[in-house]
């Protein structure tokens, strides 16, 4: 179903690897916050815990944000949709999406 990468990104979630080598921002996020919180492979039925360990996940990447300059000042002109908790942007060249 998966490619042999997809695959392997996909178990590097899973186990909360950090991925060395790869310098993209949403590596480096994810890089973060698998060093910061630990993982569980069993599905997590109970909202209320993972709304306070996405509370905390938030405390944590504001000032990480900040200080790796990773916040936008302006959302791109171009409202695709929303879904979940984001709102999804393309941007004003039409090359990435903002989310």
């Amino acid at each position: 179903m998966y490619n042999d990468d997809t695959q392997k990104k996909i178990e590097n979630i899973i186990q909360g690897s950090v991925i060395n080598g790869i310098k993209d921002h949403c590596t480096t996020i994810r890089n973060f916050l698998c060093a910061s919180f630990s993982t569980s492979t069993t599905v997590k039925r109970n909202f209320e815990s993972n709304a306070l360990i996405k509370k905390e996940q938030e405390l944590i990447l504001r000032p990480y944000a900040t200080d790796h300059q990773f916040w936008i000042n302006q959302l791109p002109k171009h409202y695709l949709a929303r879904g979940g908790e984001s709102k999804v942007y393309l941007d004003d060249k039409n090359t990435y999406i903002v989310k």
